[in-house]
């Protein structure tokens, strides 16, 4: 089956995306402006639109709310040159789950073009790495594994021949992330908060995969009861950037703004911000899985440059 995507740029980069999907032998067709998209969008059947998000005239917020509004079925990546930061209340306020930094990387392009078109085989982390040679698993069922269970993977790496950039940042997003799913998905919130170890129920349990290939290796968090949501994520990520424009006008003025920060939401903004390609892959209520993936094509970027990728499975 072909699939048909819409690629929205006014730019010369607008040649570059469609290059990048040509190879992969998708359908392509180019639209400048968003009035000229909603006119394909019309004429074709369209699966998947990628748009940059400044366009001339009607931004490619207003193209959002038109496609989600006329064409909900259509999944959207959008691009920019900018960091993410500086619109991310539109972001937060349209519900948008995908946007990539220029210059985009081919494969993670492509890999998230496929998965948000096709809704197949996106969670296992063996479906983000190909020519995997080794795959190992850990079990975590009490929060107590948890800083154990990183100490293993990250000599499990080592012993693999990688060198990781910094070992002290991807612990600290691992322990975060790793918490969340033990704590938050298992509706142990007022624990975390207060730190107090759990152990889960019978039958529950947080899988930590992690596998190597040649040049890449990548990790993936589960939990299986797919508790989180794009909406928390934007949410959690949204606070953390408010924040983070409070402190700054704090320094700035001296104001005590102790009673308006917390910690809630950095372990995500950790992963978006620290990690050179990730996913939060989401089924409702039946499981969520975090993958990273490391390596000579995925190493940590400029802070300015993070992106956002939410594959969500919304069949019953």
């Amino acid at each position: 089956m072909t699939y048909h995507i819409l690629v929205v740029d006014t730019t010369e980069y607008r040649k570059k995306i469609m290059e990048m999907l040509s190879g992969a032998d998708y359908e392509i067709t180019g639209a400048d402006s968003a009035f000229d998209a909603i006119s394909k969008l019309r004429a074709y059947d369209i699966d998947l639109v990628v748009s940059e998000v400044e366009l001339p005239g009607d931004n490619a917020f207003d193209l959002y709310d038109y496609i989600t509004t006329h064409y909900p079925y259509i999944p959207i990546i959008m691009t920019t040159e900018k960091s993410i930061d500086i619109f991310f209340n539109r972001i937060f306020e349209e519900g948008i789950g995908n946007v990539l930094c220029k210059p985009l990387r081919r494969e993670e392009f492509l890999r998230l073009t496929k998965k948000l078109i096709t809704k197949q085989n996106i969670f296992g982390l063996e479906n983000y790495l190909p020519d995997v040679r080794e795959m190992k698993k850990i079990c975590i069922t009490a929060s107590l594994q948890i800083q154990k269970a990183i100490d293993m993977i990250l000599k499990q790496i080592t012993d693999w021949g990688f060198e990781i950039e910094n070992k002290m940042i991807l612990n600290l997003i691992l322990n975060e992330m790793t918490i969340n799913a033990v704590y938050h998905s298992h509706g142990y919130t007022t624990e975390k908060e207060k730190r107090i170890p759990v152990k889960l129920p019978e039958g529950s349990k947080v899988d930590i995969f992690f596998a190597a290939t040649k040049n890449t290796y990548g990790i993936s968090i589960n939990d299986y009861n797919g508790k989180l949501s794009k909406e928390k994520i934007l949410e959690s990520i949204n606070s953390v950037i408010t924040q983070d424009r409070l402190l700054e006008k704090a320094a700035e003025t001296g104001e005590n703004i102790t009673d308006r920060i917390s910690e809630t939401g950095r372990g995500i903004d950790l992963v978006r911000k620290l990690c050179g390609e990730y996913y939060f892959i989401i089924k409702k209520n039946v499981r969520t899985e975090i993958i990273m993936l490391f390596g000579k094509e995925n190493t940590a970027i400029e802070e300015s440059q993070s992106s956002l990728k939410i594959i969500e499975d919304l069949s019953e």
